[in-house]
């Protein structure tokens, strides 16, 4: 067997396997049942490869290639199973390859071999039945076919592959929850589509390579989900889903915190590449994980999953068939989103280098801490367009339509992202509304829109009666300084100092105009400004302009009741609810500021 792999035709395979991922995402989503029932290995790896196709290049370099090939793994893996194959793909560069433009069968099975060895090492309890199992046994049977001399290329890759087959079919065998499911394991099945996708581009001609390089639709199109997703039975233990990619010059820098890591969560994997390191983990502490990961590193990326809503939106009986979608800059209590199956997209927070999931992975006081040091770069951004994309792609599979109501246009570039990722689902209905707000008046909009839903109202009458309430909802601000807003440059410093030196307390509402922040007034003391608030709102009642108002404040748990009830005793209303604003609001608010959101609707909630 003294044929070889060159490296033109490696790259050919790798991307032959990739694009018969990205073909099964759809069977690769109906098998996932393990480690839970969360329908979205096909996704995961789909997500992964698409990354792959979309960025590796052709090159004479073997190692170069390999490289490559190890770092966008990385960068694109989504999920447990996603994390474990781009660690086999890290594998692939532990092996030195003798020679530069090709790969002789004996360092393909070394190749391989170290693979396998990388993705079981990244696991923290690797079990039986799973991509690992079929991983080894491919390993095994290409060494096998290497021992029979009349085999030529194709013909020993195939045998391989036939093992690793047999092995797939097993694991229904090897794991109780696939078995119960008769199922096989939805990674190993993934894995197993890879390599037989590079077996089919080794196999074909020179005329079918060039058809499989150059098909392009099967990146450019969204596979189309099916909406039946039956024996997804099993509530996940932890909430969350979470990834974070590091960088670091340390590739064993995580290592040292796996016994704390394994106190926080379970499913750990953790990836390894040139500079960074990615770790996947379930857990319901997604903030305590963040900061054990900051002693690391550079936090350059993070992707989280609400795995118990999209159980809950995938199992129980929906109240609506339009899906309702709002960015974290929604003020709304999470058990309210919780209740209503309210999707959140996170914004967000950028701390020295250092990416955060506003809401998710920082809290309000982590935020003020890194606040209160001056040296500290803090800074604010839209949400990743991948988060964007992995919503729609979960939601499209369960809803007739999604409606997302973002921070307004002129506030943020959210809105532009959001609609960039919508325009690529032609075959569903997806509308993005300017809500022209942000914090509490977004979170009365995105209310709103949520209790027409579930009335059974149609998505383009939601969308307009949106658009209506819109034009009569706003909000009552007063900041404790206008430190928040200088920082973020909304005001000059030169006002700053003015403020300061007068000790000004700032009132302000968004303008109708501009659809920014506007100060209508100023307070010296809290009670001051306080009771100014409530006057505005009684003269915006006076006027029939109020019907439903929500309290959103950056103070105190115990400080955000008391002026809750301080606005009733004052108005006659009961907010709708009281809560304290999100990470990316403080930011541009600061410390011990209220907000009064209201809207001429009624809200019940």
């Amino acid at each position: 067997m003294g044929d070889v792999l060159s490296t033109e035709l490696f790259y050919g395979m790798i991307l032959s396997g990739a694009k018969q991922v990205i073909h099964n995402e759809n069977e690769l989503n109906q098998l996932n049942v393990f480690p839970v029932a969360d329908r979205d290995t096909g996704t995961n790896l789909a997500t992964m490869m698409r990354y792959i196709v979309d960025n590796l290049s052709i090159t004479k370099d073997t190692q170069e290639l390999l490289h490559q090939l190890s770092q966008h793994g990385l960068v694109g893996s989504c999920g447990n199973s996603g994390l474990i194959f781009s660690q086999f793909f890290y594998g692939l560069t532990q092996h030195h390859v003798a020679e530069k433009t090709k790969v002789k069968l004996h360092d393909f099975v070394e190749m391989i071999a170290q693979g396998y060895t990388c993705a079981y090492n990244s696991v923290s309890n690797p079990k039986p039945g799973t991509i690992l199992t079929v991983m080894e046994k491919w390993v095994e049977g290409y060494r096998e076919s290497l021992k029979n001399t009349s085999l030529n290329l194709v013909e020993g890759f195939k045998s391989s592959v036939a093992k690793a087959q047999t092995a797939l079919n097993d694991t229904m065998n090897q794991l109780e929850v696939l078995r119960l499911n008769h199922v096989v394991d939805a990674g190993a099945q993934g894995f197993v589509n890879f390599i037989e996708g590079m077996l089919k581009f080794l196999s074909v001609g020179q005329d079918q390579r060039a058809l499989i390089l150059a098909e392009q639709s099967v990146v450019d199109n969204l596979t189309q989900l099916s909406h039946e997703f039956e024996d997804v039975n099993e509530l996940p233990t932890f909430r969350y889903c979470f990834e974070t990619v590091i960088r670091s010059l340390d590739e064993n820098a995580l290592d040292v915190h796996k016994t704390k890591l394994e106190q926080m969560g379970d499913s750990i994997v953790i990836g390894r590449g040139a500079q960074l390191l990615k770790l996947h983990i379930h857990t319901n502490q997604p903030e305590a994980v963040t900061q054990l990961l900051a002693q690391i590193g550079d936090i350059l990326y993070q992707k989280i999953d609400d795995m118990l809503m999209q159980y809950n939106i995938a199992n129980l009986p929906r109240k609506s068939r339009v899906a309702i979608v709002a960015d974290t800059m929604a003020d709304i209590p999470l058990e309210l989103i919780q209740a209503h199956n309210i999707y959140r997209i996170p914004l967000q927070v950028k701390v020295n280098g250092n990416s955060f999931l506003d809401k998710f992975s920082i809290s309000l006081a982590q935020t003020f801490a890194y606040l209160s040091n001056p040296d500290n770069r803090i800074g604010t951004a839209a949400p990743s367009a991948a988060l964007v994309a992995r919503s729609f792609q979960f939601l499209q599979q369960h809803y007739d339509s999604i409606i997302v109501i973002p921070v307004g246009k002129a506030l943020s570039s959210t809105y532009d992202v959001i609609v960039n990722q919508s325009r690529k689902y032609r075959d569903k209905l997806i509308s993005v509304v300017d809500s022209q707000m942000n914090s509490a008046p977004l979170g009365l909009l995105v209310a709103y829109a949520n209790q027409l839903a579930e009335a059974g109202i149609s998505h383009e009458e939601i969308v307009v009666k949106l658009e209506s309430a819109r034009k009569e909802t706003n909000v009552l601000i007063m900041l404790n300084s206008l430190e928040g807003l200088i920082r973020s440059g909304r005001i000059s410093k030169s006002m700053g100092f003015i403020a300061r030196l007068l000790r000004l307390k700032p009132l302000l509402h968004m303008d109708a105009q501009t659809n920014k922040p506007k100060v209508i007034g100023a307070a010296f003391t809290r009670k001051g400004g306080w009771k100014k608030l409530t006057e505005l709102l009684k003269k915006q009642q006076e006027q029939n302009k109020v019907k439903s108002i929500a309290v959103v404040h950056t103070d105190s748990y115990e400080h955000g009741e008391i002026f809750a009830k301080y606005v009733t005793r004052q108005t006659g209303l009961k907010p709708c609810y009281t809560t304290h604003a999100s990470s990316v609001s403080a930011i541009h608010t600061d410390k011990n500021s209220f907000a009064i959101g209201y809207i001429n609707q009624t809200i019940t909630l």
